[in-house]
């Protein structure tokens, strides 16, 4: 993945194009946390108004617990106070997360993350913690400082936490996390409900993963992605001779000719596959399809599909791996 295409998808899928706090056009975080005694407290676990003797764990100062009937329950400065809401929601978002980080690693539990890849599109799912010893806020890592750091007995980075409020992750850290090939984990907060989902939750639901836990291209460092080889017995479907279909099942979708190798073809056509150059109106340009032995008639890939549907249940061959990036084949020994 190009660093503009990675860019894009940041965007998109963090929702960074839009306008995230609307306090900064005169309305309130209804922020649900306050420092007291040295850690954070819910609102609910206090008394109301100044009696709660808490703090805004950014700026020190005094804060109100309102928990009246109209709103939701939150903490409040008092009017005229300097204090910037994206940086409240950031620090109590990083301490929530390193907090329930800390408890689960000095009790030996698991934390599942699942997440969609959006370097290949699949679901994965991992342990967060697993090999973790312990974890650190803001440790320096080369030119980098993330928010979290999960570090291994050997003292080294097994993942980074980022929490994003309005800003991009940092590009360097992306960069450490793949050139050391860990997860970067991002949560989007961007109101009090975030925060309350982070509290509630026994787990963690980031809102992105850069981490794809497929095989990597030994070229561009794209995902590898499984390719078997069908070979299906069939009938043209003008003439209606009997003739071999080829397609290559990749990710779970189906493709034809253009997704394989030179192994690939060698070896649809010692099964009886025809293969004839054409010319695709819809790419402009020759290049090999599956034809009919009798009349010469190519053959599509929807054609092909069709034909695997109809037919029993079979395994195709497994011939390796395909990178959808750069096209290189990892092919299997014929």
């Amino acid at each position: 993945m190009t660093a503009n295409s990675l860019e894009t998808n940041l965007i998109q899928a963090l929702g960074l194009s839009e306008s995230v706090l609307k306090n900064r056009s005169g309305s309130q975080v209804r922020v649900p946390y306050a420092e007291k005694d040295g850690r954070l407290v819910h609102v609910s676990t206090v008394e109301r108004g100044l009696k709660c003797h808490a703090v805004c764990p950014v700026c020190t100062t005094p804060v109100v617990a309102r928990k009246g009937d109209k709103t939701r329950h939150h903490f409040a400065h008092y009017p005229g106070a300097n204090c910037s809401a994206e940086t409240v929601l950031h620090f109590i978002a990083k301490q929530l997360i390193y907090e329930k980080l800390q408890t689960a690693v000095a009790l030996k539990q698991v934390m599942p993350v699942e997440w969609k890849c959006i370097a290949c599109s699949g679901r994965h799912h991992m342990n967060l913690l697993e090999n973790v010893s312990q974890v650190t806020l803001e440790k320096k890592l080369g030119q980098c400082r993330p928010d979290i750091c999960l570090l291994d007995t050997n003292d080294q980075a097994r993942a980074l936490i980022e929490i994003v409020v309005s800003h991009r992750p940092d590009r360097k850290i992306i960069d450490y996390c793949n050139q050391h090939n860990i997860p970067l984990i991002i949560f989007r907060i961007v109101n009090a409900e975030a925060l309350e989902k982070i509290g509630r939750s026994p787990n963690l639901n980031p809102s992105l993963v850069l981490y794809c836990l497929r095989d990597r291209c030994p070229d561009c460092g794209g995902p590898l992605f499984e390719k078997r080889l069908f070979i299906i017995a069939s009938s043209c479907w003008r003439c209606g001779a009997p003739m071999q279909l080829a397609a290559m099942e990749i990710n779970q979708t189906l493709h034809g000719i253009t997704h394989f190798s030179a192994a690939d073809r060698l070896i649809a056509r010692e099964k009886g596959v025809i293969f004839r150059e054409h010319f695709n109106k819809k790419s402009h340009r020759r290049e090999l399809a599956v034809a009919c032995p009798s009349c010469g008639v190519v053959t599509g890939n929807r054609f092909a599909g069709f034909q695997k549907r109809i037919t029993l249940k079979r395994i195709g061959i497994c011939r390796g791996k395909i990178c959808l990036n750069c096209w290189t084949h990892l092919d299997e020994p014929v």
